[in-house]
């Protein structure tokens, strides 16, 4: 498309500010070419608003997508493996780890006459009634906690089942 039918063609589209479009028609009424292009264009212009665009069907999407859910679906590129292969890999790392542990036992020279060390540690000042009582009440209150949780779930997984 030259320049000339890219001027008319914004013109009749009205994509021209109003300073170009004086000029277009000063262009139009002066210039025979600008004339005569002009004259085609818009009778093109006119054509094409007359037609009657055909619309599809109202069940065309309904078609197109039943069409679509008759294809076959694709199928997920995973392979299956074979689970004894993953076993014996494994179990030969586990062997081979066991067996250097063995062997690093067996070639050191470790003696294993350990003394326990003494403590004095008196749990009768730091465990007493209240501190039982304490921890009584913070159990009961976990268990409460886990049997509310524990019944509604059950509640719930019943509920659904029911509808």
């Amino acid at each position: 498309m030259n320049t000339i039918e890219e001027q008319l063609w914004n013109y009749i589209d009205g994509n021209f500010t109003v300073e170009e479009k004086i000029e277009i028609e000063k262009k139009i009424t002066v210039n025979i070419q600008y004339h005569s292009a002009y004259q085609e264009l818009l009778a093109v212009h006119n054509e094409l608003n007359q037609l009657d665009f055909e619309e599809p069907s109202m069940s065309f999407t309904r078609n197109v997508m039943d069409k679509v859910n008759l294809e076959l679906k694709p199928v997920a590129l995973k392979t299956k493996i074979d689970n004894r292969i993953i076993y014996s890999i494994g179990a030969f790392f586990a062997l081979s780890i066991i067996g250097i542990f063995i062997y690093a036992i067996a070639t050191s020279g470790a003696s294993f006459d350990f003394k326990m060390p003494t403590i004095n540690f008196d749990a009768g000042k730091y465990i007493n009634a209240t501190t039982i009582q304490v921890f009584v009440l913070v159990d009961v209150a976990l268990g409460l906690l886990y049997l509310d949780s524990f019944l509604r779930k059950r509640n719930i997984n019943a509920q659904k089942k029911g509808n």
